[in-house]
């Protein structure tokens, strides 16, 4: 079986690509690579522990030519699918449109929101969702545009709040339930529930 080829991006500590490099392996197949932005990060460290190939590119303030560097990456292992873990650069629209073009028009970038979109986009969604005392706050898997957490929703999962006395108990749990919905998303790709337009090259006129 031809298994799609799945990138994971993430900038921080990693729990999350973790899950999904484990999870990899339990599919029988391994994450192409882990891609960070930022140097000495977590999850680089997990990455090698797991025998999983890294690429660092550090951000810079030219976004472009960094998008630029990262796209090389992409299409050197021809990449179907993109995972952001704690990836903390919005991707730009001109990303999205070359990428698009490899697959046929779809956009195989996902990730995943510690939030119930479109509640409490961006960073600190869990601290702001805990001290705002909400109902229910939980878990989002949706495509990525070039917006601050404002692609299509894939799949979500609910937390109810009143159950956590203290925020690092609703932390765990809000991890927990993350890792196991990003899991089954991925599941989902590998086994072919959710279709795969394979990276393919363009073809200039």
């Amino acid at each position: 079986m031809k298994y799609p080829r799945i990138a994971v991006f993430a900038s921080g500590t990693g729990s999350n690509a973790e899950s999904l490099m484990k999870k990899m392996k339990d599919l029988g197949c391994e994450i192409e690579f882990v891609f960070s932005d930022k140097r000495d990060v977590g999850v680089l460290e997990k990455a090698l522990r797991l025998g999983v190939k890294t690429y660092l590119v550090e951000k810079t303030s030219d976004r472009a030519t960094h998008e630029e560097e990262v796209l090389k990456l992409v299409h050197r292992h021809r990449i179907d699918w993109i995972f952001l873990a704690g990836y903390m650069r919005l991707i730009s629209a001109s990303f999205l449109q070359t990428l698009q073009s490899h697959h046929q028009g779809a956009t195989q970038i996902v990730n995943i929101h510690p939030s119930l979109l479109p509640a409490y986009p961006g960073s600190q969604a869990m601290e702001r969702a805990f001290a705002d005392q909400v109902p229910h706050s939980g878990i989002t898997v949706h495509f990525v545009d070039e917006g601050m957490d404002t692609g299509k929703i894939i799949m979500q999962e609910q937390v109810a709040l009143q159950k956590f006395e203290s925020f690092s108990d609703f932390k765990m749990k809000m991890h927990s339930v993350e890792h196991r919905l990003y899991g089954q998303f991925l599941e989902n790709v590998v086994t072919g529930k959710i279709p795969t337009l394979s990276y393919k090259e363009t073809v200039e006129c």
